[in-house]
C-alpha cells in the first residue's frame, strides 16, 4: 500500500497562504485573532475567509 504525502504550508497571513497554494501546497494552516502560535499572528476572519475560498479553487484545505 502506498501512502500520499500532504504538503502542509504555514500561513503567516494571506498573502503567503495564497502564494503556498498557488505554488502546490495540498493544505496550508493560519492563525486566526487569539488563535495563532505567535503573539502577532492576528488575521482577521475575513482573510480567513478569502484565503479557504482562493483554496478551495484548488482543492487544497485551510
Amino acid at each position: 500500500m502506498m501512502k500520499t504525502l500532504e504538503l502542509l504550508a504555514p500561513a503567516r497571513d494571506l498573502l503567503c497562504g495564497k502564494t503556498a497554494v498557488d505554488h502546490g501546497a495540498d493544505a496550508v494552516y493560519i492563525g486566526g485573532l487569539s488563535f495563532g502560535a505567535r503573539a502577532a499572528a492576528g488575521n482577521p476572519m475575513a482573510d480567513i475567509e478569502r484565503l479557504a475560498r482562493h483554496a478551495l479553487r484548488y482543492r487544497a484545505r485551510v
